[in-house]
This record gives C-alpha cells, sequence and structure tokens, in this order.
C-alpha cells in the first residue's frame, strides 16, 4: 500500500557513462508513449566493443523525452550494428522506466535481454517485470551475488534495498529489515537520493510492521524526509522534477499512514488532498490518493465530498500492474461504506501480488461489514492468510534456533570423535581407562539424547501455544471481547442436550434464548460518530455481563445484537425475571460518548423458553429457537422499543415451519402463540 521511488538516478550515472553515455533520468510527460522493441538480437556483445563506442551527441541532452524516444528508434532503425543495437535499445528501456512505462521498458528487456555484466541493465529490468514474489526474489538474490563478486556497492544497496521492499510487502518482515540493514551500512558509497529513498522507506516499515511507537516514529520520519526534500528543492531547482515526485510519494505515504495504521482519517485526509493537487504525474498514485480520500471521507460522514473523491477516481488511467489490483477492491469497499452497488469480487480474494499489509487491511474491513455472508468471507481469507503467510514465518522464526542446535551437535559430535581416539590409544595402556572412556561416551549421548527431546517438546510446546491462540482469535469478538457467534453455534448443542437428559429429574431445568438489540444505533453513529458507537458496544456487553452469570452463553452476535442463553430454574417466572434485569441493567444510567456528552441507550429483547412446548417435540434446532426470538424481538421493536417480549408456549408445534414463516402479531393475536411482555405488565399495573 505504501509506494516508493527506486532511485535510478545515482545508479545510472555512477560508473556506467561508457554504455549510457551520461543520459540523465527524466519524468514522464502527460503524452502516453508507445514502444514497438525490435527482435532480439543474434551476435553476442562484448563490454570491450561497448566500451569503445563513441557517446550519444551533446544536443541529446536537450530533447524532450518524446524527441529522445523518437531519436533512439530512428537509431535502430539505421544501424544493423549488434553493439550499436544493444546500446540504443537499452536506452529505450531506461527511457521508458523512467517515464513510469514499466510494461513498456519489460518489452525491450525481453527482446534486447541484459548482457550478464549489464549489472545497471539488470537491475531496470528486474524492476520493469511483473513476476511472481518468488520469481523476482529469486533474480534480486543473483543480481546481487554478481554484483557483490565485482565490488559494485553501489548496485549491492540498490539491489537490498528494492529486495527489502519485496520482503516486507511478501511478509518476510525479518529478512527485510536484514536487507535494509545490510544497504544502510553501505551509505557512503550512495548519493543523496539513494539514502533518501532508503529512509523514507525504512519509515514505511516502522509504520506497517511496528507497534504505536513505532508508528508515530515513522510518520516523524516520513515528515522529515518531506522537510529535506523541499529544501534540496531549493537548492537544486534542476532536480526538481525527481524531488517534487519523491516529494509527492512521501506525502502520499504519510496520509496512508494516518488512514490505515492510526485510522485518523481527519490528518490522512489533510495529506491526500496535497497529493491530488499536485501537477505531477505518478502511475496509480493520483488514483489511490483518490480512493483513499474517498475512504477518508466517507469514515468522517462526508458522504457528498466522498461521492465526488470516488467520481474522479474513474478519471484516472486504469492500474498496469497485479499489484495494485487491490486499488479496484478499495474502490468497491468505499462504494460500500456510502451506499452504493458494490461488487466485492474485486477483494475476494486479492491477487497474489498484493502487498501483506494490503491483505491484512482489506479483509479486515470486510469482516467488519454488516452482511453477514461478506463478513464470513473476509474471516475465512483472515484464516487463509493465517495458513499462508503468518504459520510461515513462526516456523521460519524456529529456522535459527535449529541452526545453533545443529552446530552444537557438530561440536559435540566432533568432541565425541576425539574421545573416541583418545579411548583407542588408551586401549593399548589401560583397561581402566577404557572402561572411563566409554562412561562418558554413555553420558555425552544421554545429554545429547535429552536435548534433542527438549527441542522436539519446546517446538511442540509452540505448535500448541499456537493454535490455542488462533482458537481463541477465532471466537472472541475484538471490540467487546466477548466471544462470538462461532463459538455460540460451538456450545450451545451442548445446553440444549443437558435439558433434554434432565427432563423429569430433580435437575429438571428450562432454557431461556434472548435477543438483545441496542435500540437507535444507526442514530448514534450518525450524531456522534463511529468511535462513540464503540464505546457504547463496549459498555453494553459490560452491563449486560454484570446481569448475568459466568456459566451463561452471552455472545456478540453481529452489529449492535447480542443473543443470551441462560438456563432457567424457575420456567417462565425466572425467564421475564432476568429479561427484566437486562433491561434495567442497560438503562441504569447514561452511556458516555466523550468526557462532555452522554447519551441515553435502552435495548429491545425477544425470547423464547425451550422447551415451549409438549416434552416430545424437542427436537427443533437451536436455529429456530434463534429465529423465534428474532421474531419476538421485533414485534417488542414494532410495539414500542425499550421492551422485553418472552414466548412462553406454543400450541401447534409440529407445524415449525409454518409458524416461522407467520406475522408475528397475528400468531399472538390468534393466540397460536403465548407472550408475556414488558408493556403489558405495565398496562396491568
Amino acid at each position: 500500500m505504501f509506494l516508493t521511488i527506486n532511485n535510478l538516478m545515482s545508479v545510472v550515472l555512477v560508473g556506467f557513462a561508457i554504455i549510457y553515455s551520461s543520459i540523465t533520468v527524466a519524468f514522464a510527460q502527460e503524452e502516453h508513449i508507445t514502444a514497438n522493441p525490435e527482435p532480439p538480437l543474434e551476435k553476442a556483445v562484448t563490454l570491450e566493443e561497448l566500451e569503445k563506442l563513441e557517446a550519444y551527441p551533446d544536443a541529446y541532452q536537450a530533447m524532450s523525452p518524446e524527441a529522445r524516444i523518437d531519436w533512439l528508434n530512428s537509431q535502430v532503425e539505421q544501424t544493423d550494428d549488434a553493439v550499436e543495437l544493444y546500446r540504443f535499445r537499452r536506452s529505450l528501456a531506461f527511457e521508458y522506466f523512467s517515464h513510469f512505462q514499466s510494461p513498456e521498458a519489460d518489452k525491450y528487456c525481453q527482446s534486447n535481454a541484459p548482457l550478464s555484466f549489464d549489472l545497471v541493465y539488470r537491475y531496470l529490468c528486474a524492476m520493469a517485470a511483473d513476476e511472481s514474489y518468488e520469481t523476482t526474489i529469486d533474480t534480486y538474490l543473483k543480481l546481487y551475488e554478481d554484483a557483490t563478486e565485482v565490488g559494485d556497492e553501489v548496485i549491492i544497496a540498490q539491489v537490498l534495498m528494492t529486495l527489502g521492499w519485496e520482503q516486507s510487502g511478501n511478509g518476510d518482515i525479518k529478512q527485510a529489515f536484514e536487507s535494509y540493514n545490510e544497504a544502510l551500512s553501505l551509505g557512503e558509497h550512495l548519493d543523496f537520493y539513494a539514502l533518501n529513498d532508503a529512509m523514507a522507506n525504512l519509515a514505511s516499515l516502522y509504520v506497517i510492521h511496528g507497534d504505536e511507537n513505532y508508528v508515530s516514529k515513522g510518520i516523524e520520519l516520513h515528515k522529515k524526509t518531506i522537510k529535506r526534500l523541499q529544501q534540496k528543492i531549493q537548492d537544486e531547482p534542476g532536480e526538481a522534477t525527481y524531488l517534487k515526485s519523491s516529494l509527492v510519494v512521501a506525502r502520499f505515504n504519510t496520509g496512508v499512514a494516518y488512514a490505515l495504521h492510526l485510522r485518523d482519517y481527519g490528518e490522512a485526509l489533510k495529506w491526500f488532498k496535497l497529493v491530488n493537487s499536485t501537477d505531477i504525474s505518478l502511475p496509480n498514485v493520483k488514483l489511490s490518493s483518490l480512493l483513499f480520500s474517498s475512504m477518508s471521507a466517507a469514515y468522517l460522514d462526508e458522504f457528498v465530498e466522498a461521492e465526488q473523491y470516488l467520481a474522479e477516481s474513474y478519471k484516472q488511467p486504469e492500474v498496469d500492474s497485479t499489484e495494485f489490483y487491490y486499488l479496484y477492491c478499495y474502490r468497491e469497499l468505499v462504494r460500500h461504506k456510502i451506499g452504493k452497488d458494490a461488487d466485492m469480487n474485486a477483494c475476494l480474494p486479492l491477487h497474489d501480488n498484493t502487498p501483506l499489509e494490503v491483505k491484512i487491511d482489506v479483509y479486515k474491513r470486510i469482516s467488519e461489514l454488516d452482511d453477514e455472508s461478506l463478513r464470513s468471507q473476509g474471516q475465512e481469507h483472515f484464516y487463509q492468510l493465517f495458513i499462508d503467510k503468518l504459520e510461515k514465518r513462526l516456523k521460519q522464526s524456529s529456522s535459527p534456533v535449529a541452526s545453533t542446535a545443529e552446530l552444537y551437535r557438530q561440536q559435540q559430535e566432533d568432541r565425541l570423535k576425539n574421545e573416541l581416539l583418545e579411548k583407542e590409544v588408551a586401549l593399548k595402556t589401560a583397561q581402566q581407562k577404557q572402561i572411563e572412556g566409554q562412561y562418558r561416551l554413555v553420558v555425552a549421548m544421554s545429554f545429547i539424547l535429552i536435548l534433542l527431546m527438549l527441542l522436539v517438546y519446546i517446538r511442540f510446546s509452540q505448535k500448541r501455544r499456537l493454535a490455542r491462540q488462533y482458537k481463541e482469535l477465532s471466537i472472541v469478538d475484538t471490540l467487546t471481547g466477548l466471544k462470538n457467534r462461532r463459538f455460540l453455534e460451538q456450545n450451545i448443542e451442548r445446553e440444549l442436550g443437558y435439558i433434554k437428559r434432565t427432563q423429569g429429574t430433580k435437575e429438571s431445568n428450562e432454557l431461556g434464548i434472548y435477543l438483545i438489540d441496542i435500540d437507535h444505533f444507526k442514530q448514534v453513529n450518525d450524531t456522534y460518530g463511529h468511535a462513540a458507537g464503540d464505546k457504547v458496544l463496549i459498555e453494553f456487553a459490560r452491563r449486560i455481563n454484570t446481569a448475568i452469570r459466568d456459566v451463561d452463553l452471552f455472545v456478540r452476535w453481529g452489529g449492535e445484537e447480542f443473543l443470551l442463553v441462560a438456563r432457567l430454574e424457575h420456567g417462565q417466572k425466572s425467564m421475564m425475571a432476568l429479561a427484566n434485569r437486562l433491561s434495567e441493567a442497560v438503562k441504569q444510567a447514561p452511556f458516555k460518548a466523550d468526557e462532555n456528552t452522554e447519551i441515553e441507550v435502552t435495548c429491545t429483547i425477544g425470547a423464547v423458553i425451550y422447551p415451549c412446548a409438549d416434552k416430545s417435540t424437542m427436537d427443533i434446532s437451536w436455529n429456530k429457537l434463534v429465529k423465534l426470538s428474532d421474531m419476538a424481538l421485533y414485534y417488542g421493536k414494532h410495539k414500542q422499543r425499550d421492551c422485553w417480549v418472552c414466548i412462553e408456549s406454543i400450541v401447534q408445534p409440529e407445524s415449525w415451519d409454518r409458524l416461522l414463516a407467520q406475522d408475528f402479531a397475528q400468531l399472538v393475536e390468534t393466540r397460536e402463540v403465548t407472550v408475556s411482555s414488558s408493556f403489558e405488565k405495565s398496562e396491568e399495573e
């Protein structure tokens, strides 16, 4: 999600004038430049032949980007010399890449493959290619090895920084920081531009993978980068185009940090507006900024402004790389947020090349949607992300331990060999020394066996602890701390089974199933904001918990709905008493939206007792019991809200499907369903 500009300027100009001939990197203008790459060369080209070529004419420097493209193409048409053709086509690849037209540059890389000694051209082609993560990493590692062999520190540092960024996007955090650490250790070989890019990218890693302190530190580093670039623009106006482009990226990354990692949408929108107002054209940046502006405005409930940014995003060019396909997903999330039709096929699933931080953010947002089906799909993809990424990283984290154990094992093995040799000599001198040597061998072998058993136990414990942690995460609502729907689905059959087994015994009990809904919760969100709504949900859960027993099943059912399953010792009397206690617990005092604002909150409760009919009809599924509670709930909401409605009995339980499909008010009126309610109690009093 964060963007990076790989600095080609220092790489191109340092040490390769004999090949590229002092061609400065310029950025693309508004016009789109097309390419028609020639077939690959048949004759091998050597470094010596390239060194003998004359430099490009001085007038080349003064040409516009389009004129340079035209001049190079004309030179290609006029020559059959393999060495000249290699240089001209190579220069075309650099021109297109420096204009941020990677697909066109990649065409030349494919037709005019880089020579093994041409490290700069190989680096450019690696960045221009749209390959899988594994292929990309292999390419950079090979380039790193070759640059190390010839001692080219500039290329080594550049490759390490790009490698670190790729590793970060794939979730290989430890390797990413190690790559950046090694790159920064070569800082004395880098110019201002390369070092500035390295520091900016490292700041993004702090934001993406750090805790709250490191996120704040990363944002401060981004702001320092912005100040350095602004000062450099004043000092070196000749490089203003490149510096202004880097400034746009730094501002965009600062906005992303606020929007997606701190969720401070007001501050994020300030930075995105600076990006939206720029006339610098960078691929995918304007589209990204407009979409995140729209998302930020939507979360601030500024829906008119959000729609304006969304409409403007449709005017931007389509993305040209699979790495940025996720932008279409964010567009659909924004549409869903502001109440428009949305196609979530753009999100489920995301492309394999999508950065890990994007997958986490997108699946988290989908898991928070009101739509149950989409929410479930988001959670499933969260789980798959855990299997594909997190579990592998945890296994990788044990590799250093295994490596240390292997080193220790080899040391012990060498020591044992020495002992055996010593014993072999000792056998010739004394039988007693042989016995002592054998004893030491047994002790050493026992020690190694204990060590191996300990390592196996540690790895088993790690896996078991990880499984427990994931299981806990899968059944807990992260906002309220309550268990969720999945937990209830795993445990409610146990409660129903207990009621069935104890019928007709001294331990006989009934079961109360309560569906609780916060009244006018949407108005709370619309009036006071989603942060206040979250506080209401947390406090609501706390108050209900104070009114029930620890053994009762109380879960967040979804949105502002909660479900309670409680054993009733005195049947209908207990059911109504508990419903009344829950209602009073909620409205005992106003809820606090903030230090100066209080909100009056009430709830409506629908409940059903189990069994609610003849004991021979106890095989009703729990889903139908919840449906009955839901019907009672909406009956109460239709009547007056701030009330409870309890279903006491059903006259014809053999017709469940008909009852569930019929209007509840009619069932009550015809007395097919007997209910008690708080508003009826009030009328009687």
